[in-house]
């Protein structure tokens, strides 16, 4: 590998798979909503559900670039310079937001073994915060996985591992052969913890490590390849859909944790990598941006959006103007955030005045001198 590959601190070729990733995290969210908190016509529901599926590549996604970026960080830092930047960046917003959801959405019947869980889990009422921790328990074993484990060998027993922990907890749900409460206390682990999760982490590690190969892999083959193999792995992931929810009557299948998803994920990593190295859109570039920031707020703005109207989530047309009202709300209240002291804490970084300060200062020196 190149120094120049080493070396790097962003990838404007995985910018185009982040700002669609956000989107698609939109996307599960609304539909959701409208599956579980409304009684839409059966038409709308067979779309949100496909929507909703089709959507499933979006944590993958964001846990592969952070593989990809981690590398790199590790390289460049030391371990407590990454763990304190990471603080810094994901632990102090997460715990701001986090008490922000227990103060304006939350009973205050709640007991405080249960309010300790949800700081913990991130199971709480912006549920979409069980990425913080998740991703920081990342960067915790980050060191173990460098230094012993980054290698083919890991990779296959990590995936075989997560084959069979899919397929467990698929078991378990299908045969009932356990309580609901086990099942949602298992689905809740299974969520926040690093086992079901670390195989997507992982592949963006080894990607990095070989950076050069995966990008001449991506340039060597047509869009069509890549959209061929994305409608076959759709088609499984729909099949395997509607055959837990029509057949099984189980909504807990409908989730990230089974086999069809993973197939899916990277199918669909594949395919917008390589849009996003084909395509310059300015509109996805600022998305990407801000797409960390839309990730913590968009919750916020839905349920604001539900309070106001369930009828916002109650057909396709609604659903869609949902999606793109929820992205361009929560878009323009991170630049107005980005422009405040509170960018800090809210987002887990400098305001840009801030910024501009900081880099006005070494010209000033030089003007001095």
């Amino acid at each position: 590998m190149s120094t120049e590959t080493v070396n790097k601190s962003r990838f404007p070729e995985l910018d185009f798979l982040r700002a669609v990733a956000v989107i698609a995290v939109i996307a599960i969210h609304v539909t959701s909503i409208t599956l579980i908190k409304t009684d839409p016509d059966h038409f709308t529901r067979l779309s949100s559900l496909l929507i909703n599926q089709l959507s499933r590549f979006c944590v993958p996604a964001f846990l592969f670039v952070s593989g990809i970026l981690a590398y790199h960080s590790f390289h460049r830092s030391t371990y407590s310079q990454l763990i304190v930047s990471k603080v810094k960046a994901l632990i102090i917003p997460y715990v701001v937001w986090t008490l922000i959801g227990l103060l304006f959405f939350l009973s205050f019947s709640i007991n405080y073994k249960g309010i300790i869980m949800i700081f913990l889990t991130g199971n709480g009422p912006f549920y979409q915060l069980y990425y913080i921790p998740l991703l920081f328990q990342m960067f915790v074993i980050l060191p173990l996985i460098m230094r012993f484990m980054l290698n083919r060998f890991i990779l296959i027993v990590i995936s075989l591992l997560s084959c069979f922990l899919f397929i467990g907890y698929q078991f378990m749900i299908i045969e009932s052969v356990h309580t609901m409460s086990l099942i949602g206390y298992v689905s809740s682990f299974l969520q926040s913890a690093f086992f079901g999760w670390i195989i997507y982490f992982y592949i963006g590690l080894l990607a990095a490590k070989n950076y050069p190969s995966v990008l001449k892999f991506l340039q060597s083959k047509s869009l069509a390849f890549f959209v061929m193999i994305y409608v076959i792995c759709s088609i499984l992931l729909v099949t395997d859909a509607y055959y837990s929810i029509i057949i099984h009557k189980q909504d807990e299948l409908m989730g990230y944790f089974r086999i069809s998803v993973l197939v899916y994920s990277f199918a669909a990593l594949g395919l917008i990598i390589k849009l996003g190295m084909i395509s310059k859109w300015k509109i996805m570039t600022n998305l990407y941006q801000n797409s960390f920031g839309i990730y913590l707020i968009h919750v916020a703005v839905l349920k604001l959006m539900f309070l106001i109207s369930s009828v916002l989530f109650s057909n396709l047309i609604y659903v869609t103007a949902s999606i793109v009202l929820t992205i361009v709300i929560s878009y323009w209240i991170v630049e107005l955030i980005k422009r405040t002291p509170l960018s800090f804490l809210l987002l887990g970084q400098k305001s840009m005045s801030t910024k501009r300060h900081s880099s006005m200062k070494p010209r000033d020196k030089k003007m001095v001198s």
